[in-house]
């Protein structure tokens, strides 16, 4: 092999380099912005359950009907039928935030309809404001993680990345 066959490779094999080097870097901002919004995102599924909850409240209120249509309108457009249990409805709907929510909100969330709708409407009421309450320190717990967790899920990708790029070169 010639003097310029060996250089020309040893070009090309630094620019594999340097462009492997800036995807795993690019892969490490990309995983560690998305870990912290899911932070974000958890927050504001949580904030909107609270809205759920407190229209709920005043729907049931002024008598506005079942539970069917008092959760029909809702942040996420979930359709409540009148011909399935309300409960195995709420339990879908829950599920479907699974990929968000942690574990707590979830349980949390789906004991909502262990007493709901089988007592008077000031029971309900009760029993909605207990909920909205639990809401509440679970979008606390939120916005903790927020601010101690964020900036974490941001840089530690990245200082993996540019870890395994310095050990690239």
């Amino acid at each position: 092999m010639s003097d310029t066959s060996k250089r020309s490779m040893k070009c090309v094999t630094r620019v594999i380099k340097l462009i492997l080097c800036i995807v795993i870097l690019f892969c490490g901002a990309v995983i560690g912005i998305h870990l912290s919004q899911k932070l974000t995102r958890r927050r504001d599924i949580l904030t909107e359950f609270e809205v759920l909850f407190n229209r709920a409240l005043i729907r049931i209120e002024y008598n506005a009907g079942d539970l069917c249509e008092v959760f029909s309108d809702n942040f996420a457009a979930f359709p409540f039928e009148h011909t399935i249990p309300f409960d195995i409805q709420w339990r879908r709907f829950i599920d479907g935030f699974s990929y968000v929510l942690t574990h707590d909100d979830i349980e949390m969330l789906r004991s909502f309809t262990m007493e709901l709708g089988a007592a008077d409407i000031d029971s309900q009421r009760q029993h909605i404001s207990l909920f909205s309450e639990l809401l509440k320190e679970h979008i606390s717990e939120a916005r903790d993680d927020i601010q101690k967790k964020a900036k974490m899920y941001r840089i530690i990708p990245l200082s993996v990345g540019m870890v395994i790029s310095l050990m690239v070169i």
